[in-house]
């Protein structure tokens, strides 16, 4: 079976996150003040936005976010980075989705399009949101 392609690739920039070189809560388990990125990779994704630059009035005032997925080849994944690959988890950093500048994370990780002949997944679903974000779907 061969493997399946995206519709309308877009490049996609990612920064992952550098947890040794991030000075960690060991109580709260996330980063304290800023995390450390590695170098900026790009692999093309299939992308959805669910809500983009959308506005929600909240007791505390508007507050702006964005959310969706970016949908992955792994075969893609495999390649980035000179080879060597890249493995995406939660807070890792989208940058940029083809033409707009973002500030977006990795909030939840869906594997997708499995096949016997290959082993597995042959697709990754990164669901991304604003800091503000607090699950997939319907935000």
């Amino acid at each position: 079976m061969p493997i399946p392609n995206l519709i309308h690739p877009v490049p996609i920039k990612i920064q992952k996150i550098n947890r040794a070189g991030t000075l960690m809560d060991e109580d709260a388990r996330e980063p304290i003040q800023f995390a450390k990125r590695e170098a900026t990779l790009i692999v093309p994704g299939q992308v959805k936005w669910v809500g983009q630059f959308k506005l929600e009035e909240t007791r505390g005032g508007v507050v702006e976010g964005s959310s969706g997925y970016v949908l992955f080849r792994q075969v893609d994944l495999d390649a980035a980075n000179g080879g060597v690959g890249i493995e995406l988890e939660q807070n890792d950093r989208f940058t940029r989705i083809g033409t707009r500048d973002t500030d977006v994370y990795v909030i939840e990780l869906t594997p997708t399009g499995h096949y016997p002949d290959q082993g597995g997944h042959t697709m990754l679903k990164a669901w991304f949101g604003d800091r503000g974000a607090q699950k997939k779907g319907g935000f």
